[in-house]
């Protein structure tokens, strides 16, 4: 199975360190595939005009070819606390969406991953306000589709770890895509935010999602809480995962959505570095 990480590559604290090495380093330690984190929509890939961002994530793409490394998949924006309560707000984010959704196609990535809208909050489950949230995700989720498939992108809705939120457990995201029905519209498993539900069993949830996996991020948590710790750091079962994996014949990228503290002097850095993608190669030896 190909091994991915979260470059961070736009993160001096992070792999970003390495400046224009993030990919070589990556591929040292046995990764085949990064991620792109646009999420932040401050930073220079939202505030520049779009030829100077194109002329940015094509160094970029060249960077990561040259290393033999596959950027997988793109984070879309993503803010919190969430802002998405008015039509204002959820214009804007449509807005930074697509161009987040250009930015994947200029860095060639065949993967968008995007969270649900929270237009109500995070703590609506239960309630009235839980069905307006399904419908408007709906019409939010379809509208950047048509944008999606402009450019022959998969976007990929990501389960949250909200515990109240009624679009947080994989269930749900599984019903929203059945829902959308088309071939470019799929999930992003996170596995540590199946974690954060006390009533859940990461295997079992992999088996429910089945063929509609189309990436993942896998990291760990010990608590109810989004910790992104480390593979085997936390309490999920790691070998029932793999077998679920191998089970549904998942065949993308087992990519990591954690990172060394990037408060790690750089020689711990790269220590730690190591442990982590040794980790990732143990967990997936039998896959």
């Amino acid at each position: 199975m190909r091994l991915g990480i979260e470059s961070d590559s736009l993160n001096k604290g992070s792999y970003g360190r390495f400046g224009e090495n993030v990919y070589k380093k990556l591929a040292a330690l046995g990764y085949a595939a990064s991620d792109f984190n646009s999420a932040d929509t401050d930073t220079e890939l939202y505030t520049l005009p779009f030829e100077e961002v194109e002329a940015i994530l094509l160094k970029e793409k060249a960077l990561a070819a040259e290393a033999g490394i596959l950027i997988d998949q793109v984070h879309g924006p993503w803010r919190w606390p969430c802002r998405d309560f008015t039509e204002e707000d959820r214009a804007e984010r449509m807005e930074k969406m697509k161009k987040s959704i250009r930015i994947a196609a200029v860095l060639g990535s065949e993967n968008w991953v995007v969270h649900p809208i929270m237009p109500f909050g995070v703590e609506e489950a239960g309630t009235p306000d839980a069905e307006k949230t399904w419908e408007l995700n709906v019409v939010f989720m379809r509208e950047l589709l048509e944008e999606a498939k402009k450019y022959g992108i998969t976007i990929c809705l990501e389960n949250m770890p909200m515990l109240d939120f009624s679009l947080a457990k994989p269930e749900m995201i599984l019903k929203l895509v059945e829902e959308i029905n088309d071939p470019l519209f799929r999930i992003c498993l996170d596995t540590g935010h199946v974690s954060v539900f006390d009533d859940l069993d990461l295997a079992e949830e992999t088996h429910r999602l089945g063929k509609y996996i189309r990436v993942t991020h896998i990291h760990d948590n010990k608590q109810n809480r989004d910790l992104h710790l480390f593979p085997m750091f936390g309490r999920l079962d790691w070998p029932s995962f793999a077998k679920a994996l191998k089970d549904i014949e998942y065949d993308g990228v087992f990519l990591l959505e954690v990172n060394p503290p990037k408060t790690l002097p750089d020689g711990l850095f790269e220590e730690a570095g190591v442990t982590l993608s040794k980790i990732a190669r143990h967990i997936t030896a039998e896959i």
